[in-house]
């Protein structure tokens, strides 16, 4: 039989929130945590931190590398993403599921040229998207 998952309110509202701004940008934790202040909705500090954690080991949530730390976005328990690649923006933070067969093509490349296995789910390619490259705002520098 499946373990229970215990729903506290604030659990609830971050889910409830994370749900709602799942097509922006992934946030920071602190992010996340003003915004649901703002709406008088957060939990403790503390306690977003300790949930956004649980979550990604869920796989409800994504966690993204970013210059100062780490971004999240709610992906729901359903979507696989450790089967595709992604694609981060340097400008902007936005990320795109790679969700086609090119995810396929490029890891099985790597592997059968050059002997390495990529771990699809972990594995994100940085650059600019084309929004931001419209925009003008392609010249990144160093980022990472």
């Amino acid at each position: 039989m499946a373990e229970k998952k215990y729903q506290t309110a604030g659990l609830r509202h971050l889910t409830a929130y994370l749900r709602r701004v799942a097509s922006e940008p992934p946030k920071s934790a602190e992010e996340i945590f003003s915004a649901m202040e703002k709406e008088g909705i957060a939990p403790g500090r503390s306690s977003v931190y300790r949930m956004l954690s649980a979550l990604c080991l869920e796989g409800e949530v994504r966690k993204f590398r970013v210059t100062d730390g780490h971004t999240y976005q709610y992906v729901g328990a359903a979507r696989d993403c450790e089967g595709h690649l992604h694609l981060q923006c340097l400008v902007c933070g936005g990320v795109t599921h790679l969700e086609c067969a090119c995810s396929d093509e490029l890891t099985e490349h790597i592997f059968r040229e050059h002997g390495f296995s990529v771990h699809r789910g972990k594995s994100v390619i940085y650059g600019v998207c084309a929004a931001c490259a419209g925009k003008g705002k392609d010249n990144v520098g160093e980022s990472f």
